[in-house]
């Protein structure tokens, strides 16, 4: 098992109601739907492609799920892989796991998981667990 580390910079971030209007334009319980560009430098050089749902109980936390398209270079290999993701905003900060579900290119057979964790105005930082087949 191999590790990476290293930063991801959101790049956009996109963000609805169900209903079209901004999330920050409706307060109290709500859900949403979004997405998101993700610079990734480090031990792996990429960016990815990720869409969420997300549920607030509140307007200061809330729930995620995801699925990201990640296009790059991991471990000397270059290729795709899709991470499913699950997490929260709490205190200003994101916190969250992912877990690859498939891998094309050079980086075929790719498994693993990991965590990322994102404080609000500053880039984030990933530790990825995986092996390459």
């Amino acid at each position: 098992m191999s590790t990476a580390n290293g930063n991801a910079e959101m790049k956009s971030w996109e963000e609805h109601t169900w209903d079209g209007k901004r999330y920050d334009e409706v307060t109290g319980p709500k859900q949403t739907t979004g997405s998101m560009t993700v610079a990734y430098t480090g031990d792996l050089e990429g960016t990815g492609e990720q869409r969420f749902l997300m549920d607030y109980p509140d307007d200061s936390s809330c729930r995620s799920v995801g699925i990201e398209v990640v296009t790059g270079t991991l471990g000397g290999r270059s290729g795709t892989f899709v991470l499913e993701h699950s997490g929260g905003f709490r205190d200003g900060v994101a916190r969250g796991t992912f877990t690859v579900v498939s891998a094309s290119g050079e980086l075929a057979g790719l498994t693993g998981s990991g965590t990322i964790t994102w404080q609000m105005g500053e880039p984030g930082g990933y530790a990825f667990d995986y092996e390459l087949a």
